[in-house]
């Protein structure tokens, strides 16, 4: 990735066509679908380790490196000791309104911010636009996560009923199969400083690693990020040795791991803090810390991290 001197903004992506660019790359029957890991052991093997993955199906797989791409509640985490993400008190409904005759609408981030709220949508194309709503939790809000309908009522009809008119015509427009809700996570940054992210041939990635409030958007970032990262130091090694040599395995994975730590720790604080500012309301107290201190100075460095270049996938 190279910066160049245009304008810094959102870009948004269909999430299914990110996910079909990166599949398309791998070969054939790389992916294994309605897998669930469910154990992990380890085994020496001439002086190397090899990691033994157990799936819920009973199939066993033995690998050279394990990477835990498994998500927040990561098993590949929580077998390396790393502390569990905690609840940020805040919680989230994301969601993709359709027009099929085309919505008009330009292609920017509208976003609206009160005491304990924060909303926004973005238009994906032509047709299709994300939309989001965080909020402190309410209390019957774990009751209506498995409930579309009722998320979408509840939005319009009481949590969103002041927000502008254009705001609740993309809520009403919402695809019901797309809408969620869920409370927001992340794990203490100094979890990830000095938690154990690797153990010999084992890592992890992405959420499994960094899990963080979305206030930055930065989440699937990073997780590209960590690939290309951890990509460029195995694949270095792989070059240089004309394989995957077990023995400096563990020291590949350590070298991703500390290039990677520091960084993420303070995209999960600079992500908290950003929400916690935009969410604290709009009176004048607030706004002075927000728009006069937080924006002025803080919101600057924090926008750095966003910018990150973190080289190319190149060996």
């Amino acid at each position: 990735m190279k910066l160049s001197s245009d304008p810094v903004g959102p870009r948004s992506v269909h999430r299914k066509a990110l996910l079909n660019a990166l599949a398309d790359q791998l070969p054939i029957n790389s992916i294994r679908f309605s897998s669930k890991l469910t154990a992990i052991e380890t085994q020496e093997h001439e002086g190397s380790s090899i990691s033994i993955i157990h799936m819920a199906d009973g199939t066993v797989i033995k690998a050279k490196v394990l990477i835990g791409c498994d998500g927040m509640h990561s098993v590949v985490a929580r077998w390396l000791g790393l502390a569990e993400p905690v609840y940020s008190g805040r919680s989230a409904v994301r969601g993709l309104a359709v027009f099929p005759q085309g919505h008009g609408l330009d292609n920017n981030v509208q976003q609206y911010l009160g005491l304990g709220r924060r909303a926004g949508f973005v238009p994906l194309n032509d047709k299709e636009i994300y939309w989001f709503f965080t909020c402190t939790s309410p209390a019957k809000g774990a009751d209506m996560a498995d409930e579309p309908e009722v998320i979408k009522r509840e939005v319009i009809e009481n949590y969103a009923k002041d927000l502008p008119p254009i705001y609740l015509d993309v809520v009403q427009h919402s695809d019901l199969s797309a809408l969620t809700w869920a409370p927001l996570m992340f794990r203490y940054p100094w979890h990830v400083v000095f938690g154990n992210l690797s153990k010999q041939n084992i890592t992890v990635a992405g959420d499994a690693m960094h899990p963080m409030t979305p206030d930055l958007a930065q989440g699937g970032c990073s997780a590209l990020e960590d690939a290309v990262v951890l990509g460029r130091h195995i694949g270095k090694s792989f070059i240089q040795n004309g394989q995957l040599v077990p023995k400096e395995t563990a020291v590949t994975i350590g070298k991703y791991v500390e290039e990677r730590r520091w960084r993420v720790a303070l995209l999960i604080a600079g992500s908290y803090l950003s929400g916690w500012v935009q969410q604290a309301g709009s009176g004048w107290g607030m706004k002075f810390l927000r728009d006069a201190i937080f924006y002025r100075f803080f919101y600057l460095i924090i926008i750095k991290f966003t910018r990150y270049d973190c080289g190319k996938l190149n060996f």
